[in-house]
């Protein structure tokens, strides 16, 4: 018996064998178009192919700046915050800029890539939720009302470091929220001492 091989066309259902376009498949149950039949499938799309690593004895002596971490490799282009010659493999483009591995880190670090954050505080939540849990429990509002005004003034702050748009108007309840529990508590410690000291 002759084994028969053929070119692989894409992908295929499991029962009919009929042509399953890749773009319409999502992760989970799969109905077939050509015989209905149902299966299970995730779809994998692999990542696009890298740029090849050029070296500098392909492009010669004067043709090529060397990469300033792989001497070996040719540089395709310079760091925009330190300016140091990379290759592909150092290449990192994060934000607009083509930054070389040691300034991703330093950025990263000081957390002024939002791109490259992998835990992230959000402020606006934290003030809008304490605001409003702050007001239930007024009479704690000389700890809580600073704290949420803490919150709102990081939140800002976050906002303007990474360019967000919109959620003022939760920064500003917020920020109300926390000068309305100072106020209720504030109003509560004199109403309570104000009798023993009256007369």
């Amino acid at each position: 018996m002759a084994l028969t091989t053929r070119a692989y066309s894409g992908p295929e259902c499991p029962r009919c064998g009929g042509y399953l376009d890749l773009d319409r498949l999502a992760a989970g149950e799969q109905r077939c178009p050509t015989c209905g039949g149902v299966f299970l499938a995730t779809p994998f799309r692999p990542p696009a192919l890298r740029e090849r690593v050029g070296s500098v004895a392909e492009a010669g002596p004067e043709g090529a700046v060397p990469c300033a971490r792989h001497p070996g490799n040719a540089a395709v282009d310079n760091c925009s915050r330190c300016g140091v010659f990379m290759c592909n493999l150092c290449r990192i483009e994060i934000e607009g800029q083509e930054l070389c591995p040691g300034c991703f880190d330093r950025l990263t670090a000081q957390g002024v890539l939002s791109g490259a954050q992998t835990r992230i505080r959000d402020y606006r939540g934290m003030a809008v939720s304490l605001g409003v849990l702050g007001l239930l429990f007024s009479c704690f509002g000389l700890l809580t009302g600073p704290v949420t005004l803490f919150f709102v003034a990081q939140a800002v702050r976050q906002k303007r470091l990474w360019n967000e748009k919109g959620g003022t108007p939760a920064l500003v309840l917020a920020g109300l929220l926390g000068v309305v529990q100072i106020a209720i508590c504030v109003f509560f410690i004199v109403s309570l001492f104000t009798p023993l000291f009256g007369t």
